[in-house]
């Protein structure tokens, strides 16, 4: 008899801790919605040639077609090596040089874009560059 008191009484606890987990979430989702995310699919891993021209895309959840964004080429992530200037924060694309001026084997490379409005920032994975021979 006492075995089933307290079962009866465990599952009230655990169905009442459901109800209360269901009804109260912890994250409001569409404050969650409307946060700006800027992703940077690309550049890939790589290795990419030093002297060879690469592409850098982004897209953004909130920013805008008429939003222009920031981007920078970060050397073993701190020295900025390249910086330039792309429309559309929504979305976009642009091409770049792995400059021999600032593209070393051995280092680590990452490309940042930051949307100048919203001030929101995505970086890309990592990539190394390689020398061709000639």
């Amino acid at each position: 008899m006492a075995f089933f008191k307290v079962s009866r009484l465990l599952a009230i606890l655990v169905v009442m801790f459901a109800a209360l987990a269901v009804c109260s979430p912890i994250v409001n989702l569409s404050e969650r919605q409307n946060t700006p995310v800027l992703h940077v699919p690309s550049p890939g891993p790589g290795p990419w040639a030093i002297e060879s021209i690469q592409n850098v895309s982004w897209w953004c959840n909130e920013c805008g077609q008429n939003d222009r964004v920031v981007i920078e080429i970060i050397k073993n992530g701190t020295t900025v090596v390249r910086r330039t200037t792309g429309h559309n924060a929504n979305s976009g694309t642009k091409d770049f040089l792995i400059d021999p001026r600032w593209a070393t084997v051995g280092d680590t490379f990452t490309v940042r874009v930051t949307d100048t409005r919203l001030h929101v920032s995505g970086t890309s994975g990592p990539f190394t560059v390689f020398k061709t021979q000639g």
